[in-house]
């Protein structure tokens, strides 16, 4: 607690704040960095990556977030400004202290918010995210290390070799970056929260490889799409990521029988264009990045009449004999697909939940 509080402190009081990550830092130091960046930037600190090149998964990610801006430039003194809106625009008026003026005096510009990225300025705090060594640091910073002598260095990181060489080290194991920096966002305040924050957590968090036998990775999702993250950032296949989405968004754990629970209506499945197609990706996804033991996914079938189907996969094998011994499907290895016959996915969950508690 005291080193989020000395975290907190030191951020408020910076001037200018320097971000900083490994040039191949994997999707889950690339989410947490950016989500970093945009939180800074969400309570109007004047942040950018330093070191001798941006890395280029960010900039990549960050063109979807680019926003063209007009500049527009008049290098003589001037008595009146004002603007008038119109249905199709705006029109900006000056008017010049002094008559006699040329058009060299006047310029307009198109200018790229990447180009603000990376700067030269000089910064009083550091934030390194997910570098284990100082001469790693050192050797980023290469080009400037006066600066970099002279400011405050925040280290967080997930890997306990880290050599903690920061002023403030916040090094936490046994989960991914996103998730340690999503605690941290909780503690430094809803002010620094905004919908780029949440969705590049969330763009780490599922991506990260860190999410083994760790619980606390599901509530941390769910919390991150209650303040408007979206996984639009993983795939261009809408459909199946919204379906994702809804199955992170509905699931719940239960302590009965120690077995994750979600399901998606038919209503989810029209909204979303989608088919029964599409939840082979979704099973596929959570299964590979949360290493769920066991998991179960319900959803409406569009037969007629309606009924419920599902697939549950478990490490443990009698969890998926149960299933196979109440209802029709068909089982391969540590999974099974199966179909309920009954219309209603409360009534589905409860006759399910009963045979898997005998």
């Amino acid at each position: 607690m005291d080193e989020l509080l000395r975290l907190k402190n030191s951020i408020e009081a910076a001037r200018n704040i320097g971000i900083l990550t490994k040039i191949n830092a994997n999707d889950d130091a690339t989410g947490t960095t950016l989500a970093l960046f945009f939180a800074l930037k969400n309570i109007n600190k004047n942040v950018f990556f330093v070191g001798n090149q941006i890395p280029e998964k960010i900039t990549e990610l960050l063109k979807g977030k680019e926003q063209k801006k007009f500049h527009i430039s008049f290098k003589e003194d001037v008595s009146e400004v004002y603007y008038e809106k119109k249905d199709n625009g705006i029109e900006l008026y000056l008017t010049p202290k002094n008559s006699n003026i040329n058009s060299e005096s006047f310029s307009c510009k198109v200018v790229s918010s990447l180009e603000s990225l990376s700067s030269g300025s000089n910064y009083d705090l550091l934030i390194t995210i997910g570098i284990q060594e100082f001469q790693d640091v050192e050797a980023l910073c290469s080009s400037d290390l006066d600066q970099l002598y002279g400011c405050t260095v925040v280290n967080i990181d997930t890997n306990l070799s880290n050599q903690n060489y920061g002023e403030i080290n916040l090094i936490e194991d046994s989960q991914s970056l996103s998730q340690y920096f999503s605690c941290i966002l909780k503690f430094l305040g809803k002010e620094y929260s905004n919908k780029e924050v949440s969705s590049f957590l969330l763009y780490g968090l599922v991506s990260s490889n860190k999410n083994t036998s760790n619980r606390k990775n599901i509530p941390t999702i769910r919390w991150l799409f209650k303040h408007d993250g979206e996984l639009s950032l993983l795939s261009k296949e809408v459909p199946q990521i919204k379906l994702l989405e809804l199955t992170l968004k509905n699931m719940n754990f239960v302590e009965d029988t120690d077995i994750y629970i979600s399901a998606l209506s038919e209503k989810n499945l029209i909204e979303n264009n989608a088919t029964s197609k599409d939840l082979v990706f979704v099973v596929e996804k959570i299964k590979l990045f949360f290493k769920i033991p066991s998991f179960l996914l319900l959803w409406e079938s569009r037969t007629s009449p309606l009924s419920v189907k599902g697939v549950i996969y478990s490490d443990r094998k009698l969890l998926v004999q149960k299933i196979m011994g109440n209802f029709k499907g068909v089982s391969k290895g540590s999974g099974a697909m199966f179909a309920t016959e009954l219309p209603s996915i409360i009534t589905a969950k409860e006759k399910i939940l009963s045979c898997l508690n005998k």
